[in-house]
């Protein structure tokens, strides 16, 4: 393979390019989808990982906290049941009523999907590696345009070495009256490298929620890499949340990469409580005028997890709202990190942007790092930013105590009110109660 772009100076960055050169053949997808790659690999191989004095990995060091590579998992006979479903993801999760798809150890398990369901409720649907022999022309414009987003290494590492996923068409008008909840599983003992790829295209006037729920059955070992690039239509309308409760040893890359039509909405809600790196990437570009979206959620670590969310929403027309709030609760020696960056072009008056980053910083040696920005080239704009980190209000919690509450108790009570406000995002009631649930999980304290 001729990609000799950078020196490499580490093992891991050296397997990167060894794991493509021993997959490529074994790729699915057509002539064109195996030039992607092969163009993707070589973007990588002019970038290596991102380190420390790249601006937008000042926080996360991904150079640094990669060893090694371990090699594609790829294995169509694990057994899972509904049981190891629910260990994975937890009861509250699988309790909702929804489309449920499943990926289990880097492969789309038909077996254990609605597949034929979501087809009877008019949604075009089909597991990406087949719909890669053949990509029609909405998946090969969503794969042009993450394509497109040439200097993110996540992204082009996975256009390189993707494997499973779905690949979702909303039909112009149709309105899906349950959730797609896509869960993304590991694998029964086998560590390994995991490339997902998801697209998703809502027609004009479509809607529906997607959730991505990501479990895990106890593995050491497992580095995920997924992208969903989320394509609106005018007036469409799209939910977007995630769960994020794997392995404490699992290094997670996710990318979530939105354009949005006129009049359309995004709105994005995540809780991460799992892996030892976590980087949550969310890109929001407005294409339509008088759109919005709200892009909310919360990270809940301990020990020595690092999560970093990174956000960047382009109002590049007029009229346009958006909102971000996150929230962080930090223990031990965990750290958080927010980057979240407005950018809006000299086109784009009547912007309206605000985001809001919050720390509660549960011990003396917790961490968070917040860089908001706000870059903007229109002058009839209304847009802001702010962050706060703290711990508990000392006197609240003796107000609780004065009342007879234990101290532990009042103090989780105290933490779930401050994510709770995150939470409010959330108008459905019963996908509302299964985050709440995961949250006083965490806390120890198993809702009701």
């Amino acid at each position: 393979m001729d990609v000799p772009v950078q020196q490499f100076t580490t093992k891991a960055e050296q397997d990167l390019l060894d794991l493509f050169e021993h997959a490529a053949d074994a790729l699915p997808g057509d002539a064109a989808i195996a030039a992607m790659r092969k163009s993707a690999i070589q973007t990588y191989a002019g970038l290596g990982l991102p380190h420390r004095r790249v601006e937008e990995w000042k926080y996360t060091d991904l150079r640094g906290a990669l060893d090694s590579i371990p090699p594609l998992l790829a294995e169509a006979d694990t057994s899972v049941s509904d049981a190891d479903l629910e260990t994975a993801i937890g009861k509250a999760f699988m309790a909702l009523p929804a489309y449920r798809l499943v990926i289990a150890a880097g492969e789309f398990r038909a077996d254990l999907s609605d597949v034929e369901d979501l087809r009877k409720a008019g949604v075009e649907i089909a597991p990406l590696a087949q719909m890669l022999e053949s990509p029609p022309a909405w998946l090969a414009a969503s794969l042009e345009e993450a394509g497109g987003r040439g200097e993110d290494v996540v992204i082009a590492l996975n256009t390189a070495l993707m494997t499973a996923g779905i690949a979702v068409r909303l039909p112009e008008g149709l309105t899906l009256q349950k959730p797609i909840h896509l869960i993304h599983l590991d694998a029964p003992g086998k560590a390994g490298s995991i490339y997902t790829r998801n697209a998703v295209v809502a027609e004009e006037g479509a809607s529906a929620t997607l959730i991505e729920s990501f479990g895990t059955f106890g593995v050491s070992g497992i580095q995920r890499n997924v992208v969903t690039t989320v394509s609106l239509a005018a007036k469409s309308a799209i939910q977007h949340l995630k769960l994020q409760r794997e392995a404490l040893e699992t290094i997670h890359l996710n990318v979530w990469a939105a354009n949005v039509g006129a009049e359309a909405r995004y709105n994005a809600f995540h809780v991460s409580t799992g892996a030892a790196l976590a980087r949550n990437q969310v890109y929001v570009r407005f294409d339509g005028e008088n759109a919005a979206t709200d892009i909310s959620g919360a990270t809940l670590a301990r020990g020595t997890q690092h999560c970093d969310t990174t956000l960047v929403v382009e109002h590049n027309v007029p009229a346009c709202e958006s909102r971000e709030l996150f929230k962080l609760v930090l223990n031990d020696e965990a750290r958080g990190v927010f980057q979240g960056k407005i950018v809006v072009a000299q086109d784009a008056q009547k912007t309206d942007g605000k985001q809001m980053s919050q720390a509660l910083l549960l011990s003396e040696t917790a961490e968070f790092d917040s860089k908001p920005e706000l870059e903007i080239y229109a002058d009839d704009v209304v847009c802001g930013h702010g962050a706060t980190s703290g711990q508990i209000d000392e006197e609240l919690l003796f107000y609780l105590r004065a009342r007879g509450l234990p101290e532990a108790q009042a103090r989780a009570l105290l933490i779930q009110a401050f994510v709770g406000e995150a939470f409010e995002a959330l108008d459905d009631e019963t996908i509302g109660d299964a985050f709440t649930a995961v949250a006083a999980e965490w806390l120890g304290t198993p809702a009701e």
